[in-house]
C-alpha cells in the first residue's frame, strides 16, 4: 500500500518474536500456556507468569492468509452449523487439524489453560467450552452482564472484581505459585503507557490529510492486545507517534489525492483487505478510522487501582456496551476525525458488531447527513462475500458522496 509506514518492519518484528517465543516454551514447557479472549482480565495471567496467546488474533491472520477457508471446513465436516461465528470456527478447526496432524498452517502453541469473558458475546463462552473438552484443559469464564443505562456502574464492576479474585485463588492452586502483586502493578503501569501511546496513535488521525489509513493501522492493534504487559508495546507506539507527527508536519498523506474520509464499522473482512483497498483508492475514498479499534483500547488501567482497574476494563469492554453506547461513539467519531461518509461491514456469523449496525448506519445517515453503504460479507470466510455486489454498493456511495459535494 502507499507510503508504507516504517513501523510497520518493526511491528512485524514484534509478531515474528511473539509467536517465536510461543513455539520455544512449548517445547520447553518453562511456562504455562493460555488461551485467552480479547476481552478478559489478561493482566491476571501475565501476572502468574503464564504466556498468552489470542484465538481471535490468530483467526484474523488466518483470514488474511487464506488459510481460515480449510480450518471452517474441518469444524463443518464435524457437524458445526456454517453460520457459527468463523472465528470461532477457524479455532476449533485449527485446533482439531493440529490434533489429528492434518493441519497445514503454523497453529498457536498448545495451550494448558484458558480464560474467556462474555463481554464480547454469548458465542464465546460455548467456542472456549468446546476448546477446553477438545485440549482436556480447565477453563474459566468470567460473567460480565450487559452494560445498559439504568444499571449501577460499581454494581457491575464489582461483580467482575470478585470473579477475578476467584480467578486468581484458582490459577494459585493451579500452578502452585502466589500471586505477585508487585507484577501486576508494573504490568498494569506497562499497560497503561501501551493504552496511552495507542490512542495517541488513532488520534493522529484527526488529521487531514491522514497520516495512516485504516488499513495502516489496523494491525497495530496486536501491542495494545498480545503485549501490553511488556514495555516493548508502549515504546512502540510512542515511536510510531514520532513517525505520525513527522508526516503531519510534512504534508504526507497516507493516500494522496484522496477526496473522501470514511468511517469503517465492524471486523475487518481480512481476506479482502488489499481489494477493498484498491477499489476505495479508485473511487477517491481514504479509510479513516473505526470504532472496532475501540475494541483494543483498555483505558481503564490504572497502577494505583491495578486489579480494580483490570476488572473496570473486563465490564466496560467496549463490545459490552448498550446501542445507544455505541451510536453515540459513532457519532463523537464522525464529527472528531470529520468524516465524510461511513462503509458499515455486516458479517454474517458476528452478531457483537452486526445486530446494532443497521440502526447505527441510519443514525447517522439522517443526523449527520453522512452518505453511507452497507456491505457484506464474513470475518474470515470468503464464500460470503461478494465481491461484484460490495464493489457496486462501494461505487453507489462514491456517487452520494460526489453529488453533496456539489
Amino acid at each position: 500500500m502507499n507510503q508504507r509506514l516504517e513501523a510497520q518492519h518493526r511491528l512485524g518484528g514484534l509478531i515474528q518474536k511473539h509467536y517465536g517465543r510461543a513455539r520455544e516454551i512449548e517445547r520447553t514447557r518453562e511456562q504455562p500456556i493460555a488461551w485467552a479472549s480479547t476481552g478478559a482480565p489478561n493482566e491476571i495471567l501475565w501476572a502468574m507468569g503464564f504466556f498468552v496467546q489470542f484465538p481471535e488474533a490468530y483467526a484474523a491472520t488466518c483470514g488474511a492468509r487464506h488459510a481460515a477457508h480449510a480450518h471452517c471446513a474441518v469444524t463443518e465436516a464435524r457437524g458445526y452449523e456454517r453460520h457459527l461465528c468463523t472465528y470461532c470456527r477457524n479455532s476449533i478447526g485449527a485446533s482439531l487439524a493440529e490434533m489429528e496432524g492434518t493441519g497445514a498452517f503454523e497453529p498457536l502453541a498448545r495451550p494448558d489453560f484458558l480464560l474467556v469473558s462474555n463481554n464480547s458475546c454469548i458465542l464465546i463462552t460455548k467456542w472456549w467450552e468446546h476448546l477446553s473438552h477438545y485440549w482436556k484443559i480447565p477453563m474459566i469464564n468470567i460473567d460480565s452482564p450487559l452494560v445498559v443505562p439504568g444499571m449501577d456502574r460499581g454494581d457491575i464492576i464489582g461483580h467482575v472484581k470478585r470473579q477475578c479474585i476467584d480467578l486468581i485463588q484458582f490459577l494459585e492452586d493451579f500452578t502452585k505459585k502466589r500471586f505477585d502483586h508487585d507484577r501486576m502493578k508494573e504490568i498494569v503501569e506497562n499497560g497503561k503507557r501501551s493504552a496511552d501511546g495507542y490512542r495517541g496513535m488513532l488520534d493522529a488521525s484527526r488529521h487531514d490529510p491522514v497520516p495512516a489509513s485504516f488499513f495502516d493501522l489496523i494491525g497495530h492493534n496486536f501491542p495494545n492486545l498480545v503485549l501490553r504487559y511488556d514495555p516493548a508495546s508502549a515504546e512502540h507506539y510512542e515511536q510510531m507517534k514520532t513517525e505520525l507527527d513527522m508526516r503531519i508536519a510534512g504534508g504526507v498523506a497516507a493516500a494522496p489525492g484522496m477526496k473522501y474520509r470514511l468511517y469503517w464499522d465492524g471486523v475487518p473482512y481480512w481476506f479482502a483487505i488489499r481489494n477493498l483497498y484498491e477499489k476505495l483508492r479508485n473511487f477517491g475514498m481514504s479509510l479513516v478510522t473505526s470504532t472496532y479499534f475501540e475494541v483494543f483500547a483498555f483505558e481503564n488501567l490504572d497502577p494505583s487501582h491495578p486489579l480494580d482497574s483490570v476488572a473496570e476494563n473486563t465490564a466496560m469492554f467496549y463490545l459490552n456496551r448498550s446501542v445507544g453506547y455505541k451510536t453515540e461513539t459513532t457519532e463523537r467519531i464522525f464529527r472528531d476525525f470529520h468524516l465524510d461518509g461511513g462503509v458499515f461491514a455486516y458479517a454474517s456469523s458476528c452478531k457483537p458488531f452486526s445486530i446494532s449496525m443497521h440502526y447505527i448506519a441510519d443514525t447517522v445517515r439522517k443526523k449527520l447527513g453522512a452518505p453511507v453503504t452497507i456491505i457484506e460479507g464474513d470475518l474470515v470466510d470468503e464464500t460470503f462475500y461478494d465481491e461484484e455486489r460490495n464493489n457496486t454498493k462501494l461505487q453507489a456511495l462514491a456517487e452520494a458522496l460526489a453529488a453533496k459535494r456539489k
